[in-house]
């Protein structure tokens, strides 16, 4: 644990700088839960009511001061913005939320919303699997060397002393460098997704076609709450659909392996540690179980642009999963 902190020191750092950053952003939306107006990204000049929008908690008092005398129909202009007015309220709007917010805007302007969101998501998870693929892969290495693993750790088993345990490290941590094996990639799996669903948020909350814009007549900047509370029937879908998406993309690749054992007529033996596997199994199941349920709340009271969002990235790891695994099975048989 600590040579592999002390070997991605300074790419953690740079995760840990990237989630303080987002942490330290500005709430886009107002305490009654519209977007608030000076925080919209357009990429033209564009109108919006008074009514969709929050005036009152803006930090430019003059124009607080100016759309206090507006009526609630009454329009307001909202000018384009610019990449070098995003990246001077700091580099994580500029270079994340900024690119994210106006790509959707212009995907959405020629389709709707709901596509712009679809599209981007697709890129955006493309470009993660371009990041994290290698951990991905070296993730199904490791199901492949538990005989050798095994046979290191029954080696030592029962020595207890100092120098057998570094001695069973050195050997274990040779074996995962022979077969290109990082235990803890998936850390830095999980810092990379956090920031970049951070971004998401805030694009997709402040995107002005998001915001006024729709997907197959239902509007994204309801909340599920919203939709529950007036039985939108396609509210709820939605975020039916991502709940349970959610859960199917973290257990398919434990339903795919056992699938595949069972296709190989594999059966299990001591050196499979049947104890071992069921603690980690047990951990990764309430890490997922925590995860989705954490979520599920709090994308109660988020728009349901967001729950679309994470509807879609969940299908599409679940195929990039199914993809994985007969890749995998493919190179083992050839």
């Amino acid at each position: 644990m600590r040579h592999f902190f002390q070997k991605n020191a300074k790419i953690l750092f740079v995760c840990f700088l990237i989630l303080f950053t987002c942490t330290a952003c500005s709430s886009p939306r107002a305490k009654d839960g519209r977007t608030k107006v000076d925080q919209i990204i357009a990429s033209e000049t564009v109108q919006i009511k008074k009514s969709e929008v929050n005036t009152t908690e803006i930090s430019n008092q003059k124009l607080k001061k100016k759309y206090a005398k507006l009526d609630d129909n009454d329009m307001i202009t909202i000018q384009p913005t610019s990449f070098s007015e995003a990246f001077d309220n700091g580099w994580f709007e500029g270079l994340i939320v900024w690119p994210l917010a106006q790509l959707i805007n212009k995907v959405s302007a020629s389709t709707d919303a709901g596509i712009g969101i679809l599209v981007v998501t697709v890129l955006i998870q493309l470009l993660v699997f371009a990041l994290t693929g290698k951990s991905q892969m070296a993730s199904q290495r490791m199901q492949e060397i538990q005989p050798e693993l095994q046979a290191i750790q029954n080696k030592y088993r029962g020595r207890t002393d100092e120098a057998s345990q570094m001695k069973m490290y050195r050997e274990t941590q040779a074996l995962y460098q022979k077969y290109d094996i990082h235990p803890f990639g998936t850390i830095l799996i999980t810092f990379i997704q956090l920031p970049i669903m951070m971004g998401m948020y805030y694009a997709t909350i402040r995107s002005y076609n998001v915001l006024v814009g729709s997907f197959m007549g239902v509007n994204l900047s309801t909340t599920p709450m919203e939709g529950i509370q007036s039985l939108n029937v396609a509210i709820i879908a939605i975020y039916v659909l991502m709940v349970v998406a959610q859960l199917v993309s973290f257990r398919l690749p434990t339903w795919l392996k056992k699938r595949q054992e069972e296709k190989d007529h594999v059966k299990k033996h001591e050196y499979r540690q049947e104890n071992k596997e069921n603690n980690m199994q047990s951990s990764m199941n309430m890490y997922m179980y925590t995860m989705t349920i954490m979520f599920a709340f709090i994308y109660l009271n988020w728009p349901t642009a967001m729950s679309f969002y994470w509807c879609v990235t969940s299908l599409f790891r679940i195929i990039q999963n199914i993809i994985l695994h007969h890749a995998m099975n493919k190179v083992k048989t050839a």
